[in-house]
């Protein structure tokens, strides 16, 4: 049991609550939750508080006997699903013929009893992670706490493994202690998630080692393509149901994941069966797909596919990942990669991608269509993040020169070099082949911070302003809101330029609020710290400084040139990014015009 403070759990005071609650409008409540969630800790911890009795299933049938012959008001019954068939009917025997019997009944799966409720246990958050372990006396390195879940067992074990000093291997392989003082099956993580293995049937089995290729969820669309032989459905909700598979609603519907001892169990599974390759091509396949429609969608449907595209980042780098890891599979790898430029690019991810990319050229893919559209989301991206000779680098590297994309990649490396009249020339030539290809996304439209920016650093502030609202127009009319955002921003500093700090506000404030609808944390630093300057505020100036450590490159060099004209203001404490966003958005005006 893992009880640390007193008569307190870490991290269980509301699920605590809950069961009170649930007791307010139920004689029988069930506390279910995956292997190792602390449904016996916590179970014990509601029986102390109420001097009550605690019945372990194990017994059996003696247990039968202990609950029949207890004259007490309220039972705590522990771990139901391993004598299920046996206790549920006597439960519902004994709650129709006591009226004033109350239960407490844990079990990794609902009773389905008439009137229960349901009180489901998940991992913990990540502050209460912390907390648990630093309570047993450890602190876990970053690298081992990213590869295993919030399950209260799960770091009980994982603290013995640091003890002895493991921390490297198979994770089911770190997580057992034989000196853990609860019941003998949660002496090892694998052990606990082995009795609910038993007791699946063998398609589920199968099921849950297929899930096991999944990275960070998925939902029933995917679980179909990767996993079915048939209808999968029933046996993903009989996972949910046993506390296998967590089930959460989002914006972009119902998704599914396993925790990651869970996963790590099916994956062995998956391993023994010998389907891994076959599986993960499967997963490949589906997460290709998937990133092609995003692609052509991306246009109509920027917000909605950020949402969804950020939802299956770690599925895009497992796809990624499974086909770089196949000698035969290095232009499948290029063909995704490229395919996610719009992800890289547009969603704050220009750092990682670039990343991705290099990864994907290392493997060594086919010349042809696929590399060069690598090769250029490459040169985006370094161009974005202020790599010029890297930016450059990348477009040699393609076979076709001809491209209008790759010219105005061009122009942005020239910009950036200080070459305006050429960059200017290439960015009308690339605009020329963006008309006659009706490219508007990602050809016509991003071309208008290009030049705004290039006209910004040579003084023309009219022209750049014409060239903003055109382009800003341009955008409303076609309903684009990446770009825009970009050119309110790039409007904003051209009014702060003229000395139009009222005029500066509203479009600083209108790209900031886009900026964090695409959580793009580059385009959110530089509008707290336009914010900040347009405001006097000093604590949005020291968040957008720390905001901005570590993303060297990605601070345009007009605000750059803003903040160093701009008045000094009284030093303050920095607020975390999120925090000076929300501050950014509702700071007071300025006084003066």
């Amino acid at each position: 049991m893992i009880v640390v403070s007193g008569d307190g759990l870490v991290g269980r005071d509301a699920d605590a609550d809950g069961i009170e609650e649930a007791f307010r409008h139920s004689r029988l409540v069930t506390l279910t939750g995956p292997p190792g969630a602390g449904k016996t800790a916590l179970a014990r911890v509601v029986a102390a508080r109420r001097g009550a009795r605690v019945v372990d299933a194990d017994a059996g049938p003696a247990a039968l006997a202990e609950i029949g012959s207890s004259a007490a008001e309220f039972l705590v019954v522990d771990g139901c699903d391993r004598a299920l068939e046996l206790l549920v009917p006597y439960v519902g025997v004994m709650l129709q013929r006591r009226p004033g019997l109350s239960v407490l009944a844990t079990c990794r799966q609902s009773l389905a009893l008439p009137g229960e409720r349901v009180v489901a246990l998940g991992e913990l958050a990540a502050g209460h992670r912390a907390e648990l372990l630093r309570r047993l006396g450890v602190t876990a390195p970053a690298e081992i706490l990213g590869r295993v879940d919030g399950l209260p067992l799960t770091l009980v074990l994982l603290a013995a493994a640091l003890r002895r000093g493991e921390t490297e291997g198979p994770l089911l392989d770190l997580l057992w202690d034989p000196r853990h003082d609860g019941p003998p099956r949660h002496a090892a993580m694998r052990t606990a998630i082995g009795w609910s293995h038993e007791h699946c049937t063998p398609g589920e089995r199968l099921v849950w080692a297929r899930l096991s290729v999944f990275d960070g969820g998925f939902d029933l669309e995917a679980a179909q393509a990767v996993c079915g032989d048939g209808d999968v459905t029933p046996a993903v909700a009989a996972l949910v149901d046993k506390s296998l598979v967590m089930r959460s609603e989002t914006s972009e519907g119902v998704r599914f994941r396993l925790p990651a001892t869970v996963r790590a169990f099916g994956a062995e599974w998956l391993d023994r069966a010998g389907e891994r390759e076959a599986t993960e091509h499967l997963h490949f396949r589906h997460f290709r797909r998937l990133a092609r429609r995003a692609e052509a969608e991306w246009q109509d449907g920027q917000l909605r596919w950020y949402r969804r595209m950020r939802l299956e980042r770690g599925n895009l780098i497992k796809a990624l990942d499974s086909r770089l890891a196949d000698p035969s599979g290095a232009d499948d790898a290029q063909d995704l990669a490229g395919t996610l430029w719009f992800l890289w690019a547009c969603c704050g991810l220009q750092r990682e991608g670039a990343g991705q990319l290099a990864r994907v050229r290392r493997a060594g893919g086919s010349p042809g269509p696929e590399r060069d559209k690598a090769l250029w989301t490459a040169a985006w991206l370094h161009a974005a993040l202020g790599e010029p000779d890297a930016a450059e680098e990348a477009l040699y590297a393609c076979t076709n020169q001809g491209p209008p994309r790759l010219t105005q990649v061009s122009a942005w490396v020239a910009a950036q070099r200080g070459a305006f009249p050429e960059a200017l020339r290439l960015i009308r030539d690339a605009r020329e082949g963006h008309r006659r290809d009706a490219d508007l996304f990602p050809g016509f439209l991003p071309s208008y911070p290009i030049i705004a920016t290039t006209l910004l650093r040579m003084g023309d502030l009219a022209r750049a302003v014409t060239v903003l609202r055109e382009g800003r127009e341009l955008c409303a009319t076609t309903g684009e809101i990446w770009t825009r955002s970009h050119l309110d921003h790039l409007l904003a500093l051209a009014a702060l330029l003229r000395g139009d700090v009222r005029a500066a506000l509203e479009p600083a404030r209108d790209a900031l609020t886009v900026a964090r609808q695409f959580g793009d944390v580059p385009a959110s630093a530089a509008g707290v710290e336009l914010v900040g300057v347009l405001t006097g505020n000093g604590v949005l100036l020291a968040s957008a400084d720390r905001a901005w450590a570590g993303m060297d490159g990605l601070r345009s060099p007009v605000l750059a040139d803003v903040r160093d004209r701009a008045p000094a203001v009284a030093a303050a404490p920095g607020l975390d990014l999120d925090d000076a966003v929300d501050l950014a958005l509702t700071a007071d005006e300025p006084t003066e015009a």
